[in-house]
């Protein structure tokens, strides 16, 4: 049953991923020598109060809702319209301020948090080994090894769902390679589009904080409208490199299916 293959090869590479943050943060917890269960039971904690600040509630009926509004269109508008790109539009831009403004509204909850979370590990006992001379670089090297255990989760599961298709896996990592060669000129302007809206957002930002004094009604109206403007950039940049990542996926498709079947 592929179908049935394909959901364990993903169940496999997400129980992969969460080892691959243990490993990470047991790892970082020795860059200080902290006790591992209790630094983990700092993180439960701090898990238990975001949660209880409603943030991720808040942040749940956004979502619902761009979802409800993005089926209106999809109902009320043709395909591949303007008229359909327009509606979509306004949705996730009514959206995005529906998250900033719950994150805003949090923000001194999450500030808490974070605030007895430190507390919380700055109590907890040391552990076995001794502190790293830089924990700094610890906690680099950590995040590298992070990095590269997660590339390996990705590649195990390629293995297990070429294997669920029946598909010859070098054959497809060529078309794997292929489909990322097809894509890294997108990504390329993708990542000078983004920085380029990004800058635009931060010199809009100042321009904010010097015209109206902290605190104010202004200087919050003045920062949500760069924030939004800096959205509307950054998801124009996207859809920029949309149409051709939509060739590639295509590319990659009829490559990968044109691979030897094997038993």
């Amino acid at each position: 049953n592929p179908a049935s293959c394909l959901r364990d090869a993903r169940r496999s590479a997400v129980e992969c991923g969460a080892t691959c943050r243990e490993t990470l943060q047991a790892a970082k917890d020795g860059c200080i020598n902290k006790d591992h269960a209790c630094v983990e039971g700092c993180r439960a904690g701090r898990a238990a109060c975001v949660e209880a600040s409603g943030l991720e509630a808040a942040l749940e009926v956004c979502n619902d809702s761009l979802v409800a509004a993005r089926r209106i269109c999809r109902d009320t508008t043709t395909a591949d319209s303007p008229a359909r790109d327009a509606c979509i539009d306004a949705a996730q831009q009514v959206a995005f301020q529906c998250r900033d403004a719950a994150r805003e509204a949090a923000r001194p909850a999450i500030d808490a948090c974070r605030t007895g979370f430190r507390t919380c590990t700055s109590v907890c006992p040391p552990g076995s080994g001794t502190p790293a001379e830089n924990p700094r670089l610890c906690r680099r090297d950590a995040n590298r090894a992070f990095a590269t255990c997660q590339r390996a989760c990705r590649e195990d599961m390629q293995i297990d769902r070429d294997a669920c298709l029946h598909r010859n896996h070098t054959c497809v990592e060529a078309c794997r390679d292929a489909r990322a060669t097809c894509t890294q000129p997108l990504r390329d302007q993708l990542k000078v589009a983004l920085a380029a809206c990004a800058s635009t957002r931060t010199a809009a930002v100042a321009t904010c904080e010097t015209l109206y004094a902290d605190g104010t009604p202004e200087r919050e109206q003045c920062i949500d409208n760069a924030q939004l403007a800096a959205f509307i950039c950054s998801d124009s940049a996207h859809e920029a490199v949309r149409p051709g990542a939509v060739q590639c996926r295509k590319d990659f498709r009829a490559c990968a299916l044109g691979c030897p079947i094997v038993p």
